[in-house]
């Protein structure tokens, strides 16, 4: 950036003159190529544009022109981005939470989320561009190198959690079809599923898979039904489950980082509002789908907890009855997120490739050179599948809490309260700015601080009593 640049929070004409200077080549960030830094969620398949935060010649792809898409169309995509496969961790949460405690919390983050994403829409239409753009035009490139290294973390931790759901649900149907007699671990399957995602890695082009994102989308849709049936009929057999909590006291941090985790849908913020053919009318959207999308977190973290009580794990779908709708919900799921996980490590993937072979690398058609990008590709989902492995499926809860802690809280919070903060001239909403940042600094620290503890003392395990009594 200008090294002349004095940060002026009054005044956006300093913001034009940042804005002219990216574009003429006095920004040292990442730009050669019109590298777009858009901050993707866990369904990062979903989104309009491109999920490359490096966007190369060689991995550019189709995509929703801009400024084509309806209101509907806007409201249709903001609720794939957020309803997607973290909502299965929600009733396993709620048993660290407390019922009465995590139906409030999630309310509370939906409101807090909400007034995150509306600010960020203003820095947004104030600056252009996507994430990382606005990042690099308030603040400079050291900015946009942390929110680089942000999406690294989250991309990458939201595959090495669904890894261990792929290989908690395989080994579940291996155990129902084997009544039993099955001998392999279930964390030893993490390495078959990795098995298929890493040839899916090398795809350059995304659009050659549309369809596995299409069958992905079935089969959730499939899985969250069953899920809801399922819980539903053990509540009308079986009444409410054993020991269920108001609140609870000792654990209701790790509800904290899992609920954010859950909304962590900020990325598809920039990317749907450039795909609006009346962008002005996203914050209805944004409104509308949030609410929708709060009701239906609290609908089913609230039916699992209730139904199976402190044996719920973290992954519902191990407390689903054997049979064989069951056993078909599990493999369903497991295959959409083997699906969906290459799609989630494009942005990591991008930028590390960047890293490793600077720029200049798509343009090379040299044989050598894309099975050693092959090889980058295929080290950085092999490295989630060994924090996987290590993990194993008892950390499972903890571990979404993590990576929705230190990972997610400064997308969602901290960043774009630093962003409203240099385009606003309201005294009032600058300080509502520094509130916004520093809360979610704080929770950062507190909730990282409850996870660590609950990983050096970790409480009793949950019995889970359906295992192999077929």
């Amino acid at each position: 950036m200008n090294s002349s640049y004095k940060p002026n929070n009054s005044s956006l004409d300093e913001i034009s003159i940042l804005k002219a200077n990216r574009t003429t080549g006095t920004s040292t960030a990442i730009d050669t190529h019109k590298a777009t830094a858009k901050i993707y969620d866990k369904d990062s398949y979903d989104s309009p544009i491109s999920p490359n935060p490096i966007t190369t010649d060689e991995e550019r792809q189709n995509s929703v022109p801009t400024g084509t898409a309806s209101t509907g169309k806007a409201l249709f995509m903001l609720l794939k981005a957020f309803v997607g496969t973290g909502v299965i961790f929600l009733p396993g949460s709620f048993v660290s939470g407390g019922l009465v405690f995590s139906i409030i919390l999630l309310i509370f983050i939906a409101a807090i989320c909400l007034v995150a994403f509306q600010i960020l829409i203003i820095a947004q239409q104030k600056t252009g561009g996507s994430y990382g753009d606005v990042a690099e035009v308030l603040y400079g490139p050291w900015l946009r190198y942390i929110v680089f290294f942000f999406l690294c973390l989250s991309q990458m931790g939201f595959v090495a959690s669904y890894l261990i759901f792929i290989s908690q649900n395989l080994g579940f149907v291996a155990n129902s079809l084997s009544h039993c007699t099955s001998t392999v671990d279930s964390k030893y399957y993490i390495w078959v599923a990795i098995a298929f995602i890493v040839p899916i890695t090398w795809v350059r082009k995304m659009e050659r898979l549309s369809w596995a994102a299409i069958i992905a989308d079935v089969f959730i849709l499939f899985g969250l039904i069953c899920v809801i049936y399922f819980c539903a009929d053990q509540i009308a057999r079986n009444g409410s489950g054993p020991n269920i909590l108001t609140i609870n006291s000792k654990d209701f941090g790790l509800m904290i980082g899992t609920a954010v985790f859950s909304f962590e849908g900020i990325g598809m913020v920039v990317p749907i509002i450039e795909s609006m053919r009346e962008p002005k009318k996203f914050s209805m959207v944004l409104n509308i789908g949030i609410a929708i999308v709060t009701c239906v977190f609290v609908l089913i973290g609230t039916l699992g907890y209730v139904a199976y009580g402190e044996h719920t794990q973290a992954n519902v779908t191990s407390n689903l009855p054997a049979g064989p709708l069951s056993i078909t919900v599990q493999f369903l799921y497991a295959c959409a997120i083997v699906l969906t996980s290459p799609f989630m490590l494009y942005p990591a993937i991008n930028i590390i490739e960047y890293c490793v072979f600077g720029d200049g690398h798509s343009r090379s058609k040299s044989l050598k050179l894309k099975w050693e990008k092959n090889f980058v590709r295929s080290l950085v989902a092999i490295v989630c599948a060994a924090v996987s492995f290590g993990v194993g499926s008892e950390g499972l809860n903890k571990f979404v809490s993590l990576v929705g802690s230190l990972a997610c809280m400064p997308l969602c919070f901290i960043i774009p309260g630093m962003f409203h903060y240099k385009v606003t001239d309201d005294y009032r909403k600058k300080i509502g700015d520094v509130i916004l940042a520093v809360w979610g600094f704080g929770i950062l620290i507190y909730t990282l601080y409850v996870n660590i503890n609950s990983w050096i003392y970790p409480g009793p395990a949950s019995v889970l009593e359906k295992v192999c009594t077929y």
